[in-house]
C-alpha cells in the first residue's frame, strides 16, 4: 500500500508539472537572474543531427520550469536559515543587501592599472595637471569582522607610489556611507552623490552648485547582484536627479554615432534599469551643456560608476568627453574626430572603481 501511494504521488507530481508546463505561458526575461530565458527553438534538420536541437530544448525545459523563482527563494532561504550560510553564489548576504566577494588584492592588476594611466598621461597630457580618483566598492564600509576585506590602505598607498607625480589624488572615502550604494547592485546611488560633487567642485576649483532637487524613481530596479540572491533581497528603487543643465544636454554616442539624451528612461525596462544613466557601457561619450557658456571642459576617463555622477558635474562644464578604455584602445583616441587633448581649458579626470583597478587588465 505504501509503495502504490509513493507511486502515486510520484506520477501526480509529474502530471501536474507536465500539464502545467503546456497550459502556462513562456516567460521572456527573469528578473531575479537577470538574463533572458530561452524560448522553444525552432525545429531544423541540421541542429538534430548535431544534437544542438536536444541541449536547446534541455536548456528551455529547465528555463521554463513551472515555479522556477520559487524554488530558488526556497532554496536560497534553506541554506542561509538552516545551515547558517550568508554566501551565495559567490556573493555575501548581510542584513537585506548583497555583496560581493573581492578579498584578495592583485598586485598585477594594480602595476598593469598604474602603467596605463601613466602611459596615457605621458602620451596625451605631459604638461597638464591631472587629477584621480578611486571610487571604494561598498564592501569598504562593511564594519562586520566576519566579513573578508581586501587591504584597501594599501591598495590605495600603491596607486599613490605608482602614478607620476603630475597625478593629484582625489579621495573620496569619506564623502561616501554603505547607504551610498544599492543593496543590489555594485554602484553607487546618484542621489547619495552629493559630498562627492562637492569634493569635486572644491578639488577641482570649480564653482559650487545647487544639487538637483527634481527626483525620478523607478521600481523594481534589480541590480548586478540581485541574481545572487535567489530572490532572498528585496529589488531597490533607483532614482534620477534632474536639472535645467541636465535638460539642457545633448549627448554624442561615438559607438551608435548618434545624438541621445542624458538619461534614456526606454532602458530602465531593460535587463539593467542602471543602463538609463547614459546609454549604459560605451566608448566614448561627448556632453554638450547649452545652457553653459564658460568654455570650461572635462575630459574623463572613467568606467560605469560616472554614468551617475557626470549628470552632476553638467552645472560646471560646457563640455564634458567620457572615456571608457575597456571600449576603445588608449592609443587610438586622436583617430576620433570629436577628441581634442590640445585645449588649455581641459580638466583631466581619472575615475575608477576598485573592481577595475583590482582587475584592470580590460583596460585597453
Amino acid at each position: 500500500m505504501k509503495d502504490k501511494i509513493m507511486i502515486g504521488s510520484f506520477c501526480f507530481i509529474l502530471g501536474f508539472f507536465f500539464l502545467f508546463s503546456l497550459l502556462d505561458s513562456d516567460v521572456f526575461v527573469s528578473n531575479s537572474e537577470r538574463r533572458k530565458l530561452s524560448l522553444f527553438p525552432s525545429f531544423q534538420i541540421s541542429s538534430i543531427k548535431t544534437g544542438a536541437y536536444f541541449e536547446e530544448i534541455n536548456q528551455y525545459l529547465t528555463d521554463q520550469f513551472p515555479f522556477r523563482d520559487l524554488f530558488r527563494r526556497s532554496k536560497s532561504f534553506f541554506v542561509k536559515w538552516f545551515y547558517q550560510k550568508n554566501i551565495s553564489h559567490d556573493a555575501y548576504l548581510l542584513e537585506g543587501a548583497i555583496y560581493q566577494l573581492e578579498p584578495e588584492m592583485n598586485e598585477k592588476s594594480i602595476t598593469y592599472f598604474t602603467d596605463k594611466l601613466n602611459w596615457v598621461v605621458k602620451e596625451y597630457f605631459p604638461n597638464q595637471k591631472v587629477f584621480y580618483s578611486i571610487i571604494p566598492d561598498k564592501n569598504y564600509y562593511i564594519s562586520s569582522s566576519y566579513f573578508p576585506k581586501m587591504d584597501y590602505d594599501r591598495l590605495y598607498q600603491l596607486v599613490s607610489e605608482r602614478l607620476l607625480p603630475s597625478f593629484q589624488e582625489i579621495d573620496i572615502r569619506e564623502a561616501l556611507t554603505l547607504d551610498s550604494y544599492y543593496r543590489t547592485d555594485l554602484h553607487w546611488r546618484q542621489e547619495k552623490l552629493e559630498g562627492v560633487l562637492t569634493l569635486l567642485e572644491s578639488k577641482l576649483q570649480l564653482k559650487k552648485t545647487k544639487f538637483p532637487d527634481r527626483i525620478q524613481s523607478y521600481f523594481p530596479f534589480y541590480g548586478a547582484y540581485y541574481s545572487r540572491s535567489s530572490g532572498a533581497v528585496d529589488a531597490d528603487t533607483i532614482q534620477y536627479l534632474l536639472s535645467n543643465a541636465i535638460e539642457s544636454t545633448t549627448v554624442y554616442n561615438y559607438e551608435k554615432g548618434k545624438i541621445e539624451s542624458v538619461y534614456q528612461e526606454e532602458n530602465l525596462k531593460n535587463i539593467d534599469s542602471y543602463d538609463i544613466f547614459l546609454s549604459g557601457a560605451t566608448p566614448i561619450l561627448i556632453l554638450e551643456n547649452h545652457s553653459v557658456s564658460n568654455g570650461r571642459e572635462l575630459i574623463l576617463f572613467r568606467d560605469s560608476f560616472a554614468s551617475s555622477l557626470a549628470p552632476l558635474l553638467l552645472e560646471s562644464y560646457q563640455k564634458i568627453t567620457m572615456i571608457d578604455l575597456r571600449y576603445i584602445s588608449s592609443k587610438r583616441l586622436l583617430e576620433v574626430e570629436k577628441i581634442d587633448f590640445s585645449k588649455t581649458n581641459q580638466d583631466i579626470l581619472f575615475l575608477y572603481s576598485i573592481p577595475i583597478v583590482n582587475q584592470s587588465f580590460t583596460l585597453k
